[in-house]
């Protein structure tokens, strides 16, 4: 069982599960189960499953562990929170997105499913992105927020900002942030009530809201929210019984490999995609078995890198925002 001073090392590693299945999530749906596989054993059916899991567990739990330490910003005076934060989130999330467009347009058009024909869609994108382009953006933004609605009870905000999902899914993520950072008396308590007993029932909780995400009326952000707020416990859980320092690692890295998700798998796709639908069963069994984890790691590992070296050029950089 783990201790309530053991809470930020459980906080890093549930963040590193969750990096992780967000990543998985991403790479099978948008990039695996896109080659043309000629392979009779079902590897790719149980990867396909194995995203299932993670599209449940991974971003929520992700932002649920960064809004858990989103409280140092919300304590910082309204000049500097808008200065040194907001503002400079707000200008690298439209570098990134700009930079990460162009990346789209040349090798994958169609990776995000998100249309940008014209002006007026390439404005939607930048405006209300996609989930996966919306991380610098709510992170900006979210403090900002927190800090006007600081009156306001957490479960009402949470429950705000989940209504909200009904119009976008850009606020998904913000919804979880809230949950890390209005409900960090509950997230601490499932940490120091985790035990090999507590995991069955939180699992069972977590496979009952991801049924959610396979019900075609539901609406698609309402549904992500449900289905996450169903699995954080069983997380944060696992999170406090494996407790791997190479987890806390990648975790402590979330900003910068989430930020590498989408122009690495364009370009994966622009290379790859191609040459293995055409290779021979055994490349290709190969290949099923090992990609989504050989990729899922390059990322990770590539944030790791720019994580850094951003705490040497800046001293903290993306730091401030981890656990």
């Amino acid at each position: 069982m783990s201790r309530p001073s053991d809470s930020a090392g459980v906080l890093a590693t549930a963040a590193g599960i969750g990096l992780c299945g967000a990543i998985v999530e991403f790479v099978v749906a948008r990039h695996y189960l896109q080659i043309e596989w000629g392979i009779t054993l079902p590897v790719p059916l149980l990867w396909w499953a194995a995203g299932g899991v993670a599209v449940v567990l991974g971003a929520p739990l992700l932002m649920v562990s960064l809004g858990r330490v989103i409280r140092r910003l919300v304590a910082l005076p309204w000049g500097r929170l808008i200065l040194t934060w907001a503002l400079p989130c707000l200008v690298g999330q439209v570098v990134w997105i700009g930079v990460t467009l162009v990346l789209l347009r040349r090798y994958n058009p169609g990776l995000l499913g998100v249309p940008i024909r014209d002006v007026r869609e390439l404005l939607t994108v930048v405006i209300l992105p996609p989930p996966q382009l919306s991380l610098l953006y709510v992170l900006g933004l979210f403090p900002v927020l927190a800090k006007a609605t600081q009156r306001l009870p957490g479960v009402a905000l949470v429950a705000l900002l989940a209504a909200a999902s009904l119009l976008t899914t850009t606020v998904t993520f913000a919804v979880f942030l809230a949950v890390g950072l209005r409900m960090a008396g509950g997230v601490d308590k499932l940490v120091e009530t985790a035990s090999w007993r507590s995991l069955v029932p939180r699992a069972a909780v977590a496979a009952a809201g991801g049924a959610v995400l396979a019900v075609d009326r539901f609406p698609a952000g309402l549904a992500v929210v449900v289905a996450g707020l169903a699995a954080v416990p069983f997380g944060l859980t696992l999170a406090a019984l494996i407790r791997l320092r190479l987890l806390a690692v990648a975790g402590a890295a979330a900003v910068p490999a989430y930020l590498l998700l989408v122009p690495v798998l364009a370009l994966a796709d622009s290379v790859l995609l191609p040459r293995l639908s055409v290779q021979g069963s055994a490349v290709q069994l190969a290949v099923a078995v090992a990609e989504p984890a050989v990729l899922t790691a390059g990322i990770v590992l590539g944030g790791i890198v720019l994580h850094a070296i951003g705490r040497k050029v800046r001293g903290r950089t993306f730091a401030e925002v981890n656990p």
